[in-house]
């Protein structure tokens, strides 16, 4: 397998100077991107189909969403599937995804966790797998980064960004963290999902291009996790690390170390028995994400913690408006 890269710095820097070498390459991206994709005319299901889509490639809050989407749907009687591409894994044709048996090298981290809370689903081919689930008993689908579905019809999109990352330097890969334009990815959505602090500035960026309903949420940890004397080594593989270090620090641990890798990434034994020595020297306790412990090997997993994060909104409005869209769908 590749060794995935680190997310580069300058991602977030404004007039870089890889930003500016690189930028004709993002051309030649989004041209090819448009060529595979902008002839496909998506075909409708029988069922709603709820969007949960970012501009970046990783690090907006889109997993922790999804839950909630999903734990609304379910809360208010429908049975709702998940469908995700599986990114990472080698698996490529459409299946329902079983913890107890497949492995993140199969389906990928992100569908493995999915599958910890709600039916999943992985496939290429969207609609595909949307016919699979519905077959398989799905009332509602809720999509895992609709930019990447276009062969099927969404009913309601939910744009999710992260106030303190927003969206980088606004440029297309490689050049910066989008994989699609910012404009492009407000004009198709019917909701936006801000995870953070209220912000004028960003919401009147949104306004300019679509006047569309705007709402808050916050990431919270859902179960605290005690940790004996307190001190953790923190370790995580996101293309946004800062947010998860942020998270540790606003349950108080004392966080003696932090170590990063690149997004996805497939840890060895070595990587794991080194962090296991490296808290045991400073008498810490491992803590990472959900994300990252389902790619630990089942012989390590004892040996540290795991941090359960929600995303709670500042109301009921979004679930409102999901519900009747879903409804009216």
């Amino acid at each position: 397998m590749l060794k995935r890269l680190r997310t580069p710095k300058f991602w977030y820097e404004r007039n870089s100077v890889w930003g500016r070498v690189l930028r004709p390459v993002s051309k030649i991206y989004e041209l090819l991107f448009n060529t595979k994709y902008g002839s496909i005319v998506p075909s409708k299901i029988n069922v709603p189909v709820v969007s949960v889509n970012s501009v970046m490639l990783s690090g907006a809050g889109k997993t922790p969403t999804v839950k909630f989407i999903f734990d609304v749907l379910k809360k208010n009687a429908f049975n709702p599937h998940i469908l995700t591409r599986g990114y990472g894994g080698y698996i490529k044709n459409v299946i329902r995804v079983d913890p107890n048996l497949h492995s993140y090298l199969q389906v990928g981290d992100e569908a493995l966790v999915s599958a910890q809370f709600a039916p999943t689903w992985i496939g290429r081919h969207h609609f595909k797998s949307a016919q699979a689930a519905v077959f398989g008993g799905a009332e509602a689908l809720v999509v895992d980064n609709g930019f990447y579905c276009k062969t099927l019809v969404k009913d309601f999109n939910i744009l999710v960004i992260d106030e303190n990352q927003r969206f980088g330097n606004e440029q297309l890969l490689p050049a910066g963290p989008l994989v699609e334009t910012v404009s492009n990815g407000i004009k198709t959505s019917d909701a936006i999902l801000i995870i953070g602090e209220k912000s004028d500035e960003l919401e009147t960026k949104i306004r300019l291009v679509k006047d569309v309903p705007i709402f808050y949420a916050k990431l919270t940890v859902s179960t605290p996790v005690v940790i004996k004397n307190n001190k953790v080594l923190g370790f995580c593989g996101l293309g946004y690390p800062k947010k998860f270090k942020q998270t540790l620090e606003h349950c108080k641990y004392d966080i003696v170390d932090f170590v990063t890798f690149s997004d996805h990434h497939p840890y060895t034994i070595t990587e794991i028995q080194r962090l296991i020595e490296k808290a045991s020297s400073v008498n810490a306790t491992l803590i990472t994400t959900l994300k990252d412990y389902v790619k630990i090997p089942d012989v390590f997993r004892s040996e540290m913690k795991v941090v359960p994060i929600s995303v709670v909104p500042e109301n009921d409005l979004l679930e409102q408006l999901l519900i009747e869209r879903v409804k009216n769908s």
